[in-house]
């Protein structure tokens, strides 16, 4: 027989290495072909079936597909995250299988989707908001729509949460942004949208161009698409390494 360890390393090498095909393309184009999860679908959720079964794990292993499976779809359903984004959770879910843990209640926070983006979010915020703050103190100074709002906790949300960029930023890459103000008084003002949006950012600059509002070199407010998959990807690396997340690192060292 086959040892299941050495299958499930081999599981988590080509798990890896799909995770890392599909970061490639959604840094380059934020757009990730269906086949990279079907081929690596192929490969890897028959291996993490058979080692869920030799393991005697077969009940947490369909927890685990379960819980990925219905996180993935309705994060998609509610536009918390895009296509891609679910679709790696799922492959993920069902291609690493969860193993037990010294008890049922850190067994629950580590099964492997939940894992996976525990880490995944904690490793976003770190790369991302430093990143989201220096572009503001870059261009707020001519951003209208951010300059608006003189002080306290909605500045300081929205100078973690939204991004000024010049407009041809947005010309050049619009699959990165989504428009995040709206014009209010003779100028702008900001605004925070729930979900992804999904509308050509371009459109709304091309009008207000026309009308004058705005020149090309004009910093407008943006909500930043965030390649997720990156951070998925090492939120996954740091579970296959730790069998854990942040989170419970950090409950175990208290």
């Amino acid at each position: 027989m086959v040892n299941p360890y050495a299958l499930l390393m081999m599981d988590y090498l080509v798990v890896v290495i799909i995770q890392i095909a599909a970061s490639a393309q959604d840094l380059r184009t934020r757009e990730i072909s269906d086949w990279t999860w079907i081929i690596g679908s192929i490969i890897c959720i028959p291996l993490g079936l058979y080692v869920a079964i030799a393991l005697n794990q077969l009940i947490l292993y369909i927890i685990n597909v379960v819980i990925g499976s219905i996180f993935a779809l309705s994060v998609y359903w509610l536009r918390a995250m895009g296509g891609a984004d679910s679709k790696s959770i799922a492959f993920i879910s069902a291609s690493i299988p969860t193993l037990p843990m010294t008890s049922p209640a850190l067994t629950v926070i580590n099964i492997t989707p939940l894992s996976v983006l525990i880490n995944s979010l904690i490793i976003a915020l770190i790369i991302y908001m430093p990143y989201n703050v220096i572009q503001n103190i870059k261009y707020s100074s001519n951003c209208e729509a951010l300059s608006r709002v003189k002080g306290g906790l909605s500045r300081i949300i929205y100078l973690v949460t939204l991004m000024c960029v010049p407009a041809h930023r947005v010309f050049r890459n619009p699959n990165n942004y989504a428009i995040s103000q709206e014009p209010a008084d003779g100028g702008f003002q900001p605004v925070i949208r729930l979900g992804l949006e999904v509308d050509d950012p371009r459109e709304l600059l091309i009008e207000w161009l026309s009308q004058g509002r705005i020149n090309v070199d004009t910093p407008v407010l943006t909500s930043y698409h965030i390649p997720f998959i990156v951070p998925i990807t090492l939120g996954l690396v740091m579970y296959i390494i730790t069998h854990a997340n942040f989170l419970t690192l950090a409950l175990s060292s208290l």
